[in-house]
C-alpha cells in the first residue's frame, strides 16, 4: 500500500516507488514478490478496480475519498478479485486493520462497509476453505510475524520529512 500511495500521491512511476518501497521494507523474497504483483496488478487494472469501487460508493466522488482509504480499498479490492488464495475475510480484516492504523477509526468501519459490498459481486462471495489453492492447505503458523516498531519523529527533522516523502501516512506534531 505504501508504494501505491507514493505513486498517487508523490507522482512517483510505479518501478520507482516498489524500488523503494521494497528495499525499505527489506522483506523476504516471497513477500516482496507478492507486493510487487499486487501494485503492478492495480497499476494495470486500475481504472476497473476503482470503477468497481466507485460504484458501491455512489454518495461518494471516488477521488475525494482520504488518499490512504482509496489504496487500501484497491488492494484488497485487488485481493478480492484477483488472488484467489487469499480468503476474503483475510483481505478485509486486514484492510480494516490498516485503515485504522494509517487513517482514523472511521476509516475501518468506511473499509469494512464498502468491501462487504464489493464481495458479494466478486469470484469469492460464496468462498469455500475445502476448494482453496493449495498454497492455504496448510495452517499459517509457522509464518514468522514481523515486528511492528513505531517511532515518533519530528516534522521538520530530515527523519520526518523523509517519511512524509514516501507516504508515512500520517506525522503528528
Amino acid at each position: 500500500m505504501r508504494a501505491l500511495y507514493e505513486i498517487e500521491v508523490g507522482h512517483t512511476d510505479t518501478n520507482s516507488a516498489l524500488l523503494v518501497t521494497l528495499e525499505e521494507a527489506n522483506l523476504p523474497p516471497d513477500m516482496a514478490a507478492y507486493a510487487e504483483r499486487v501494485v503492478r496488478g492495480i497499476r494495470g487494472n486500475i481504472a476497473i478496480i476503482d470503477h468497481k469501487l466507485a460504484s458501491i460508493v455512489r454518495d461518494y466522488d471516488f477521488n475525494r475519498i482520504a488518499a490512504v482509504d482509496r489504496n487500501v480499498l484497491r488492494v484488497a479490492a485487488y485481493e478480492l478479485l484477483e488472488v484467489p488464495e487469499i480468503p476474503p475475510a483475510v483481505t478485509i480484516n486486514e484492510a480494516i486493520e490498516i485503515a485504522k492504523r494509517y487513517s482514523t477509526a472511521e476509516s475501518g468501519k468506511f473499509v469494512n462497509g464498502v468491501l462487504g459490498k464489493l464481495l458479494q459481486d466478486s469470484p469469492k462471495a460464496n468462498w469455500d476453505p475445502a476448494v482453496a489453492p493449495e498454497e492455504f492447505d496448510e495452517p499459517l503458523e509457522d509464518e514468522i510475524e514481523s515486528e511492528i516498531i513505531e517511532e515518533v519523529v519530528e516534522a521538520t527533522s530530515d527523519e520526518g520529512k523523509l517519511a512524509s516523502k514516501f507516504g508515512a501516512w500520517k506525522v503528528k506534531i
